[in-house]
Protein backbone atom coordinates (compact mmCIF):
# COMPACT_ATOMS: atom_id res chain seq x y z
CA UNK A 1 0.00 0.00 0.00
CA UNK A 2 1.50 3.76 -1.13
CA UNK A 3 1.82 6.39 1.53
CA UNK A 4 -0.98 8.91 1.44
CA UNK A 5 -0.28 12.15 0.17
CA UNK A 6 -2.27 15.77 -0.14
CA UNK A 7 -3.04 16.81 -3.47
CA UNK A 8 -4.74 19.81 -4.80
CA UNK A 9 -6.36 20.80 -8.36
CA UNK A 10 -7.57 24.85 -7.88
CA UNK A 11 -8.87 26.87 -10.65
CA UNK A 12 -9.40 30.43 -10.54
CA UNK A 13 -13.05 29.90 -10.15
CA UNK A 14 -12.84 26.94 -7.56
CA UNK A 15 -11.17 23.99 -5.75
CA UNK A 16 -12.07 20.40 -7.88
CA UNK A 17 -10.36 18.29 -5.63
CA UNK A 18 -8.46 18.04 -2.33
CA UNK A 19 -7.57 15.33 -0.53
CA UNK A 20 -5.56 12.45 -0.07
CA UNK A 21 -4.70 10.63 -3.25
CA UNK A 22 -1.53 7.79 -3.32
CA UNK A 23 -0.52 8.85 -7.18
CA UNK A 24 -0.84 11.59 -9.28
CA UNK A 25 -0.33 11.06 -13.12
CA UNK A 26 0.10 13.37 -15.76
CA UNK A 27 1.66 15.50 -18.55
CA UNK A 28 3.82 18.26 -17.82
CA UNK A 29 5.45 20.55 -20.72
CA UNK A 30 8.85 17.82 -20.26
CA UNK A 31 6.51 14.71 -20.56
CA UNK A 32 4.65 12.21 -18.86
CA UNK A 33 5.17 12.57 -15.18
CA UNK A 34 3.57 10.71 -12.07
CA UNK A 35 4.26 11.49 -8.12
CA UNK A 36 4.13 9.30 -5.51
CA UNK A 37 4.36 10.40 -1.56
CA UNK A 38 8.11 12.35 -0.40
CA UNK A 39 8.42 12.98 -4.17
CA UNK A 40 10.97 15.63 -4.91
CA UNK A 41 10.07 19.38 -5.08
CA UNK A 42 9.04 20.07 -8.81
CA UNK A 43 7.83 22.94 -10.53
CA UNK A 44 6.45 22.56 -14.25
CA UNK A 45 3.77 23.93 -16.89
CA UNK A 46 1.06 21.78 -17.15
CA UNK A 47 0.25 20.39 -21.05
CA UNK A 48 -3.42 20.11 -21.95
CA UNK A 49 -3.84 16.56 -20.17
CA UNK A 50 -5.71 14.25 -18.13
CA UNK A 51 -4.88 14.36 -15.09
CA UNK A 52 -5.42 11.23 -12.79
CA UNK A 53 -5.40 11.46 -9.10
CA UNK A 54 -5.59 8.17 -7.22
CA UNK A 55 -7.61 9.60 -4.30
CA UNK A 56 -7.81 7.33 -0.71
CA UNK A 57 -10.21 8.17 1.82
CA UNK A 58 -13.17 6.83 3.62
CA UNK A 59 -12.34 4.58 7.19
CA UNK A 60 -11.59 1.58 4.84
CA UNK A 61 -9.16 3.53 3.24
CA UNK A 62 -11.17 3.50 -0.22
CA UNK A 63 -9.89 3.84 -3.26
CA UNK A 64 -11.01 5.69 -6.28
CA UNK A 65 -9.58 7.48 -9.52
CA UNK A 66 -10.52 11.35 -10.28
CA UNK A 67 -10.13 12.00 -13.56
CA UNK A 68 -9.93 15.80 -15.05
CA UNK A 69 -9.04 17.08 -18.21
CA UNK A 70 -6.81 20.06 -17.61
CA UNK A 71 -6.12 22.62 -20.11
CA UNK A 72 -2.52 23.91 -19.30
CA UNK A 73 -1.53 25.84 -15.93
CA UNK A 74 1.08 25.19 -13.35
CA UNK A 75 2.11 21.89 -10.56
CA UNK A 76 4.21 22.09 -8.36
CA UNK A 77 5.19 19.66 -5.48
CA UNK A 78 7.17 20.14 -2.09
CA UNK A 79 6.64 18.89 1.31
CA UNK A 80 3.15 20.25 1.76
CA UNK A 81 2.00 17.71 -1.50
CA UNK A 82 0.90 18.28 -4.94
CA UNK A 83 -0.68 21.80 -6.52
CA UNK A 84 -1.79 21.65 -9.20
CA UNK A 85 -3.14 25.67 -10.42
CA UNK A 86 -5.02 25.20 -13.41
CA UNK A 87 -6.60 28.03 -15.99
CA UNK A 88 -9.45 25.91 -16.66
CA UNK A 89 -9.99 21.93 -15.84
CA UNK A 90 -13.04 20.01 -15.62
CA UNK A 91 -13.95 16.63 -13.54
CA UNK A 92 -14.82 14.13 -16.13
CA UNK A 93 -17.88 13.91 -14.60
CA UNK A 94 -18.48 17.23 -15.70
CA UNK A 95 -17.67 16.98 -19.23
CA UNK A 96 -20.15 17.73 -22.06
CA UNK A 97 -19.54 14.21 -24.61
CA UNK A 98 -21.73 15.87 -27.54
CA UNK A 99 -20.07 19.16 -26.90
CA UNK A 100 -16.62 17.96 -27.06
CA UNK A 101 -16.97 15.56 -30.42
CA UNK A 102 -18.52 18.62 -31.59
CA UNK A 103 -15.66 20.46 -30.89
CA UNK A 104 -13.23 17.84 -32.35
CA UNK A 105 -15.58 17.31 -35.61
CA UNK A 106 -15.32 20.83 -36.34
CA UNK A 107 -11.21 20.70 -36.50
CA UNK A 108 -11.07 17.84 -38.45
CA UNK A 109 -13.85 18.83 -41.74
CA UNK A 110 -12.32 19.20 -45.04
CA UNK A 111 -10.34 22.66 -45.48
CA UNK A 112 -9.55 22.31 -41.86
CA UNK A 113 -7.55 25.02 -40.03
CA UNK A 114 -3.90 24.91 -40.95
CA UNK A 115 -1.15 24.89 -37.68
CA UNK A 116 -0.97 27.96 -35.84
CA UNK A 117 2.22 30.39 -36.95
CA UNK A 118 3.03 31.51 -33.46
CA UNK A 119 5.64 34.36 -34.62
CA UNK A 120 8.29 31.63 -32.55
CA UNK A 121 11.63 31.35 -34.74
CA UNK A 122 12.79 27.54 -34.38
CA UNK A 123 15.42 25.27 -35.81
CA UNK A 124 18.72 25.85 -37.36
CA UNK A 125 17.14 28.82 -39.89
CA UNK A 126 16.00 30.48 -36.73
CA UNK A 127 19.33 32.13 -36.09
CA UNK A 128 21.24 32.69 -33.21
CA UNK A 129 20.08 32.47 -29.79
CA UNK A 130 16.68 31.06 -30.98
CA UNK A 131 14.50 29.29 -29.07
CA UNK A 132 13.70 25.26 -29.29
CA UNK A 133 10.16 24.10 -30.68
CA UNK A 134 7.54 25.10 -28.02
CA UNK A 135 5.84 22.34 -26.23
CA UNK A 136 1.99 22.05 -27.10
CA UNK A 137 1.12 23.39 -23.53
CA UNK A 138 3.09 26.60 -24.69
CA UNK A 139 1.71 26.58 -28.11
CA UNK A 140 -1.77 26.57 -26.61
CA UNK A 141 -1.15 29.84 -24.53
CA UNK A 142 0.22 31.90 -27.05
CA UNK A 143 -3.00 31.02 -29.70
CA UNK A 144 -5.37 29.20 -27.69
CA UNK A 145 -8.29 29.42 -30.52
CA UNK A 146 -6.07 27.87 -32.66
CA UNK A 147 -7.32 24.19 -34.59
CA UNK A 148 -4.69 22.32 -33.31
CA UNK A 149 -5.41 24.02 -29.69
CA UNK A 150 -9.11 23.46 -30.04
CA UNK A 151 -8.87 19.30 -30.93
CA UNK A 152 -6.17 18.93 -28.35
CA UNK A 153 -8.47 20.14 -25.46
CA UNK A 154 -11.47 18.30 -26.77
CA UNK A 155 -9.49 14.75 -27.11
CA UNK A 156 -8.33 15.37 -23.69
CA UNK A 157 -12.05 16.11 -22.46
CA UNK A 158 -13.11 12.94 -24.42
CA UNK A 159 -9.92 10.59 -22.68
CA UNK A 160 -11.32 12.32 -19.03
CA UNK A 161 -15.14 11.68 -19.68
CA UNK A 162 -13.78 7.48 -20.55
CA UNK A 163 -15.24 8.26 -24.03
CA UNK A 164 -12.20 8.46 -26.50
Amino acid sequence: MATPFHAELVTPERVLFAGDVDEVSMRSDAGEIAFLAAHEDYVAAVDITVVRLNAVGGAEGERHEVRAAVHGGFVQVDASGVKILAGVAELASEIDVDRARRALAATEAPGGAEPADTGVQVGADAGEGALRRPSGAMLALLDPGAPDAVARRARTRLEAAGAS
